[in-house]
């Protein structure tokens, strides 16, 4: 079954990734012409955009990790290695950023530990990203198999933890020159080449994304929203050196928009999918419940519902009656037209049973064979007998031509209450209008009778 993450996108959603797309350029325009622009210091700012990252890449790995154990496609696990590269490197860096747990950061951190991570960190996401794109065209046509579902997890998903880990450590632990050179003159060709290579590697990633998928799966759209989100906040932070600026906020909105975006893609497909799992247990139920000949109420859910119905009549001591119906001489019809004739009876006849109940609380059902029985809470022993002949009349209305003394098809009706005197269990109800049914059959036939006793 093809899931909403990998159908082709519509023309609305495609119009919709356009409109996304077009803010994210238009923002991102207007803020790099006012990168340096000094905005007022919110302290927690910063802390609290690495820990949103954070809690939506951790997201982001758990729900692509679990696609990808269901679907064995190895991009769904190369993508969750991105996003667990992304949460570990941005705890890494809100670690050991100065000023915000320690004056010079947790793990022993040098001055530009935090700086070489987000380094790694807005390089290594693209870099992932474009690997899991050369997964998906590598193994378009190939599922991974489930015994090695395992080994795969490890590598895909691990692997780029045990990355981001080990290039955490090279930071903190080397005491390596500064890798960035913020332009401040505007001119992103100014920067160092590690801020060169980082930015390029977005830009990448941009294009091999567009152009793999040409943006046809909504997977595709959205995944290259978010790299186009990561190119913003790296271009931003490149920009401009300058703490609570224009583009240092912004920078850092767009660093939250980029594993964010996919986690709402992600949390949606989850809702669709547990909406169809809902429908489709719905319709399962209701499946269960019909008759496949006569298409109304099979004796399974007779036997359920009935004794619900009985039950609560007798907790809210209101009347309950039964109507017991049979269709006179079937063998005969049978034996004379053939199975496919007489099946086509019972479903006609079954439609016109219907026909007579007016009530959501009233329910027919196929009891077995060529019997059927009519529910009616809430009905008094005369008010099932003047349903019991309108059913009556409704089947000599059928004019179907039957090999009997009347020459069509007829039916003769038992009717029978709980309550009020009458039946003071289930079986009693049934038996007695299964009885009143039969007195009426040996009366001769198409007529209704009525239970005197319980």
């Amino acid at each position: 079954m093809e899931s909403f993450l990998t159908q082709n996108a519509t023309r609305k959603q495609t119009a919709f990734l356009g409109v996304t797309a077009l803010i994210v350029l238009l923002v991102f325009a207007t803020s790099a012409t006012h990168a340096r622009v000094a905005l007022p210091i919110i302290a927690p700012f910063m802390p609290m955009c690495a820990l949103t990252v954070f809690t939506t890449s951790g997201i982001a790995t758990y729900l692509l990790a679990a696609r990808f154990t269901a679907t064995r496609q190895p991009v769904m696990g190369a993508l969750g290695g991105a996003y667990a590269f992304t949460a570990l490197t941005v705890a890494l860096q809100l670690l050991t950023f100065p000023g915000v747990f320690a004056p010079t950061g947790l793990l022993g951190a040098g001055p530009r530990s935090s700086l070489w991570i987000w380094v790694f960190w807005h390089g290594g996401f693209p870099s992932f990203v474009i690997l899991a794109v050369m997964a998906r065209h590598r193994f378009r046509r190939v599922s991974i198999p489930a015994s090695a579902i395992g080994v795969w997890a490890w590598l895909l998903i691990a692997g780029p933890i045990a990355v981001g880990a080990a290039l955490g450590a090279f930071a903190i632990y080397f005491d390596l020159p500064s890798p960035l050179h913020a332009a401040d003159n505007g001119n992103l060709f100014a920067i160092g080449t590690t801020a060169r290579v980082t930015w390029l590697l977005n830009i990448v990633a941009i294009v091999v994304v567009l152009l793999a998928g040409r943006l046809r799966t909504v997977l595709d759209q959205w995944l290259w929203i978010a790299v186009l989100a990561c190119f913003v906040d790296t271009s931003l932070n490149l920009l401009t050196a300058t703490r609570f600026s224009v583009g240092w906020y912004v920078a850092r909105v767009f660093s939250m928009f980029a594993p964010g975006v996919l986690v709402c893609l992600l949390v949606w497909e989850v809702s669709l999918l547990y909406r169809r799992l809902f429908d489709a247990h719905a319709a399962l139920l209701q499946t269960s419940a019909r008759d496949g000949l006569t298409g109304i109420y099979n004796r399974s859910y007779f036997d359920e519902q009935y004794r619900r119905a009985f039950d609560y009549a007798e907790r809210m001591r209101a009347p309950l009656s039964i109507i017991m119906i049979d269709i006179d001489q079937f063998k005969l019809y049978n034996d004379a037209f053939g199975h496919l004739k007489g099946d086509a009876c019972l479903a006609a006849v079954a439609k016109a049973l219907v026909g007579v109940v007016r009530r959501p609380t009233d329910f027919v059902a196929r009891y077995g064979g060529e019997e059927f029985a009519i529910v009616l809470p809430d009905t008094d022993l005369r008010g099932a007998s003047d349903i019991a002949e309108r059913a009556r009349e409704a089947v000599m209305s059928l004019s179907l031509h039957a090999p009997t003394s009347r020459g069509y098809i007829t039916i003769s009706a038992g009717c029978a209450i709980a309550g009020q005197g009458g039946a003071s269990s289930p079986e009693a109800l049934v038996e007695a209008a299964d009885a009143a049914m039969y007195r009426a059959k040996n009366a001769g036939r198409n007529r209704i009778d009525l239970a005197t006793t319980g």
